[in-house]
């Protein structure tokens, strides 16, 4: 009875320890897919500035969603064929902040846009949160919501 007992505090012990040696690595993977969804969600704008299709068909998932600041739904073929037709010259995202959950990545920042409408030079800005999934080896953007700031 008594070699259970011991067994089962030493079983626990090395369950605790192994806990704290893993924590560390976790966190540190936890942090380098932050770096790499930030990296992408960067690479995501340079790509929409340039009217770069093939980048942004490789960002996002084909299953990809987004809810315009206008409440209009697209999939990925409606994202990328109006990224093909529009006057956006500028694309900048700041104060982001990316929350990794396993496999899913959540972020959230602010967005300003540059755009040209009839002639006339258009600032828009606002929030955005975009989810991230680690899919076949490699992070790529599910879903996106955007509401502007007043």
């Amino acid at each position: 009875m008594r070699h259970r007992v011991i067994r089962a505090l030493v079983l626990a012990v090395v369950v605790v320890c192994g806990a704290r040696v893993t924590a560390p690595a976790q966190q540190e993977t936890e942090s380098a897919s932050a770096s790499k969804v930030i990296a992408l969600e960067n690479a995501w704008n340079r790509a929409s500035e340039a009217k770069d299709l093939k980048a942004l068909d490789q960002i996002l998932d084909e299953a990809f969603v987004y809810v315009r600041d206008d409440g209009r739904q697209m999939t990925k073929a409606e994202i990328l064929k109006d990224v093909k037709e529009s006057s956006v010259q500028q694309v900048a995202a700041e104060s982001m902040v990316a929350h990794v959950h396993g496999e899913a990545a959540v972020v959230t920042g602010l967005y300003r846009m540059k755009d040209v409408v009839r002639g006339k030079l258009f600032l828009r800005q606002g929030r955005f949160v975009d989810t991230w999934l680690y899919k076949n080896r490699r992070w790529v953007a599910i879903a996106s919501v955007s509401t502007p700031l007043e």
